[in-house]
């Protein structure tokens, strides 16, 4: 019996040698993220707090890109953005406790939820499901393009004003696309006409994603140029990092404080409708920020340069919330 040498291979490496350059592959890729995460930070910061030069900007001008301007501003925002939400919410379950009242079903109405009276289950017809769970909601998303569009064009109104009817036109759509997230997994509202539909999980979460896609990239393409509408001074306008930053701290920071509101308000209640509205802005808010690349030349409309004050802020938030809270315990004590 005689042995035999296996011919090696060029190309052949040891596994020692094999693994040592997966792992500095491995350690090469992790470098690079920590790089462009350490970038992003750097960026975000410089968006936040931009750097205005020397002899660059009128006295005037800098003081609406102070630390303390800003702000301010944001916490409007975050005011427009929660009284927006709020009026969304209350007004859609107005509508459809109109429908159920047309239809003649009974129901105990409330200022954030309707529920339903035992006994009623003749009343409800295929249609009348359809109509009341999916014809509405298209008409939010519909009203919400509809209604940013008309109050980007308006020039009679105060910027302030403006800022709220674009949250509020946003919040329509939104409204819509968290309906559509928790429809796929809950049999309530939109999620009845959903489930009616398409009985398949996995179908209604494929043709959720594509409606959710088509919505989010219309949102994304457009509401940058409406938020810069709602600019009160042209001096963000003066070049690209100023224009960031507005959107930055208008339409991003802003969120935060106005979520966080909502929680406190609900708690413990709600927070499928909170998170789905945190994941969507997540969704949003980042590409509408950097779609202001492409913002150059806007028609800002006369307007008041006022920005409103801490003591306003405070106590406007402070009284919208205890009146929803009056409000709200009201209608459950007369229902």
């Amino acid at each position: 019996m005689t042995e035999t040498n296996l011919p090696v291979q060029e190309n052949e490496q040891p596994p020692k040698l094999i693994r040592r350059k997966r792992r500095r592959g491995i350690l090469g890729f992790l470098k690079k993220q920590k790089r462009l995460f350490i970038n992003n930070i750097k960026e975000t910061r410089r968006i936040l707090k931009p750097v205005i030069r020397e002899n660059e900007l009128s006295l005037t001008d800098r003081v609406y890109l102070s630390p303390n301007s800003l702000f301010r501003i944001m916490l409007f925002s975050a005011l427009c953005f929660f009284t927006a939400w709020m009026l969304v919410l209350i007004g859609q379950n107005a509508v459809h406790a109109m429908l159920l009242n047309i239809n003649g079903i009974n129901f105990n109405y409330r200022l954030f939820g309707i529920s339903y009276l035992p006994g009623d289950s003749n009343a409800w017809e295929e249609g009348t499901m359809l109509l009341m769970y999916s014809v509405p909601y298209l008409i939010y998303v519909f009203l919400g393009f509809l209604l940013a569009v008309q109050t980007s064009r308006m020039k009679k109104i105060s910027w302030r004003f403006r800022l709220l009817l674009t949250w509020f036109s946003l919040h329509l759509i939104v409204f819509f696309l968290s309906s559509l997230i928790e429809g796929v997994l809950l049999y309530r509202g939109l999620g009845i006409a959903f489930h009616w539909i398409i009985g398949n999980f996995y179908v209604r979460v494929i043709v959720a994603v594509i409606v959710i896609t088509l919505v989010v990239w219309l949102v994304r393409m457009n509401f940058g140029f409406y938020f810069i509408k709602t600019l009160p001074v042209r001096v963000f306008l003066g070049n690209e990092m100023y224009r960031k930053t507005w959107i930055a701290w208008v339409a991003g920071v802003a969120v935060l404080p106005g979520v966080i509101t909502a929680f406190i308000y609900w708690f413990p209640g709600m927070r499928l409708q909170l998170a789905s509205v945190l994941f969507l802005m997540a969704l949003i808010i980042p590409a509408l920020v950097w779609s202001s690349v492409y913002i150059a030349d806007v028609r800002i409309p006369k307007s008041d340069r006022k920005v409103p004050g801490y003591t306003f802020i405070l106590s406007a938030g402070s009284l919208l919330f205890v009146a929803l809270k009056l409000l709200e315990n009201y209608i459950s004590r007369a229902g």
